[in-house]
């Protein structure tokens, strides 16, 4: 027979905590490489600088949860380095210490015995439960208790100033939020989860990371006009649905784990108990949106009033599955704007997306470790029934039949062939350019799986010369005929005074009024051997290709190599010295980027071309 003050042994959740942190872990190099590749790529776009400026931060918004996972790995390894800093951080002190010595009472008549002071009936109560727990107390607020590893095969309960207060009026209540804090020893979440863990402080930062880091950043980079706004915007897309889906399978663990701590309260403490004792700490709970790690307090009245329930198992069992099918929804819903701002079609966004779900299914590990998991964990702990041969608890059969049959189901779905990547180009006809897209599968999502490798990103070969530009009427002989052009005596220095003209040939007349701006004040001069240089990156090193008395032709060519891309600029010039009253000159420029870019692990090469026609007024110097 089962001790009376202890519940019997009964259907408990999976560790999800610990399938979480191992599925992180497994796919962290592949990540890494990735969050980087896509940043440092995307970041070298654009003339202005500023998207590099946003997708350096995007790139760290998605290597942060990285961070904080691989924090809370290593302290898995450190517990009594994050003993001692959670205890300096929150002023936690044993019983003893002097300053949270009992105050002196009255005098007590002879031969009364005295009460032990709540310290040691806390105590005592932790050791009928849980021999060898040690407690701390701490004088702040904001907090009840929290369980935290004291070193490798030691745990240790901070108890803070609401819940000594409680133990003043309801210490049945209290009783009871000790025993929910030492549910969490039943699977060892206290290493994982509970005071200090990294893997709590993810969830209370992430709100505010989205907004500084993502929205403010996009913000002004639309606010300059940048020309990569489109190809930015895709990734921010991207990573702004990875936000909740970094948090949907962490929330869904931790919440998990707090649930099935509050059904061990209730069945040892009593329903009633319990959420009492939560309702009473739910008047000084105020943490808002960085409390996410705990479920509400009206979803664990709900639940600890229903815990023996079979739809309160079930929830208990499947809230992490159905944040990993939330997961993939979520990467679904944030491909179809990311495949349409890169040029696709609607129509061929969608398809393109349903075969990215199907190949997630299929190479996504997360979908058969959950499988497993709810398959051998019955008999991993030992739960039966009576009979021997079903988990026991009320409906608890049902419960199990249906933990199984739900990733069963999911994964009978992906590995029908149901759907297949369309073939031929990926972008609708007419789009500025071409671009066609590799078969890399793209992760299933920030912490579900092990995504297959991404493809690594690098520079195309140079793009040609754009068809059909406009070319300047040269009077003059070449440079390669008969009659070599005439030299200048010595070098001769310009500087704009107005840009009297900007026609965009090709692209948007914000893009070539942008090269126009960085014209103005422009300085030339035009060498001794008769080229012509200015002191802008817009303008490459012209060479004279002839001269016609006061009139000189020029041509110029440059290439530059980025991590993704190869950008070209052709620029013809025209330059009339001997005006009245001032010098002018006239340019024809054209750019064509070529690029290879991965974004979601999948792979797209385009090429893009602008050109424009500038009149330029000079000043002799």
């Amino acid at each position: 027979m089962p001790s009376p003050t202890r519940p019997a042994r009964s259907w408990n959740p999976p560790p999800w905590l610990w399938l979480t942190l191992l599925l992180f872990l497994a796919q962290v190099p592949t990540l890494i490489g990735h969050a980087f590749g896509v940043g440092t790529g995307l970041g070298q776009f654009g003339e202005t600088g500023h998207g590099r400026f946003v997708t350096a931060l995007l790139s760290l918004v998605q290597l942060l949860p990285l961070f904080f996972l691989l924090a809370a790995a290593l302290a898995l390894f450190a517990p009594r380095a994050r003993c001692h800093f959670v205890e300096r951080r929150y002023g936690l002190l044993p019983p003893d210490h002097p300053l949270m010595a009992p105050a002196a009472g009255a005098p007590r008549a002879p031969g009364e015995v005295p009460e032990p002071h709540f310290h040691d009936q806390m105590a005592a109560f932790l050791h009928e439960h849980a021999p060898g727990t040690q407690l701390r107390f701490s004088t702040q607020a904001g907090f009840s208790a929290r369980v935290y590893p004291g070193g490798w095969r030691s745990t240790r309960v901070g108890v803070f100033a609401s819940l000594v207060h409680l133990w003043e009026s309801d210490g049945e209540a209290v009783r009871a939020v000790l025993l929910h804090e030492l549910g969490h020893l039943r699977h060892g979440e206290q290493h994982v989860a509970g005071l200090g863990s990294p893997f709590t402080a993810l969830v209370r930062v992430w709100p505010y990371v989205l907004g500084g880091l993502v929205v403010v950043p996009v913000a002004l980079l639309f606010l300059t006009g940048n020309a990569t706004a489109p190809l930015t915007l895709a990734e921010v897309v991207l990573v702004l649905f990875s936000v909740p889906k970094v948090l949907l399978l962490v929330v869904a663990a931790l919440w998990s784990a707090e649930l099935g701590a509050d059904r061990h309260a209730a069945r040892a403490a009593g329903a009633d108990t319990l959420v009492r004792a939560l309702r009473r700490l739910e008047e000084g709970d105020r943490g808002g949106p960085a409390r996410l790690y705990h479920p509400p307090a009206g979803v664990r009245i709900w639940f600890a009033s229903r815990a023996e329930t079979g739809g309160a198992l079930l929830l208990l069992t499947l809230l992490w599955p159905f944040a990993l099918l939330a997961q993939l929804l979520l990467t679904m819903l944030g491909a179809v704007p990311a495949y349409v701002l890169l040029g696709a079609s609607q129509d061929r966004a969608i398809r393109e997306v349903l075969a990215l779900a199907h190949d997630t299914l299929t190479a996504d590990p997360a979908w058969w470790a959950t499988l497993a998991v709810v398959l051998v964990w019955p008999l991993a702990t030992g739960v039966r029934s009576s009979a021997g041969a079903r988990p026991a608890g009320s409906g608890s059969s049902r419960v199990y039949a249906t933990a199984v049959l739900f990733p069963a189901v999911v994964l009978l779905v992906g590995l029908l062939p149901l759907v297949s990547r369309p073939t031929g180009n990926v972008f609708a006809e007419g789009h500025d350019g071409h671009a066609t897209a590799s078969t890399g599968v793209p992760s299933g999502g920030g912490g579900g799986g092990t995504p297959t490798a991404c493809p690594s990103a690098s520079a195309p070969p140079a793009p040609t010369r754009p068809p059909g530009l406009p070319s300047f009427a040269r009077g003059g002989p070449k440079a390669s005929g008969d009659a070599a052009p005439h030299q200048p005596d010595g070098p001769r220095t310009f500087r704009t005074l107005k840009v009297t003209s900007v026609e965009a040939l090709s692209g948007s007349t914000a893009q070539a009024q942008d090269v126009g701006d960085r014209l103005r004040g422009a300085r030339w001069t035009l060498h001794g051997d008769g080229s012509l240089s200015a002191d802008v990156t817009d303008v490459p090193v012209l060479r004279g290709s002839g001269v016609d008395g006061t009139t000189r032709w020029f041509t110029g060519q440059r290439t530059q190599h980025t991590g993704v891309g190869t950008t070209t600029t052709w620029t013809e010039a025209r330059l009339v010295v001997g005006a009245d009253p001032s010098p002018r000159l006239d340019l024809i420029r054209a750019a064509t980027l070529a690029m290879r870019a991965v974004v979601n692990c999948q792979e797209f090469t385009s090429t893009s071309s602008t050109a424009q026609h500038f009149s330029l007024t000079l000043s002799g110097q």
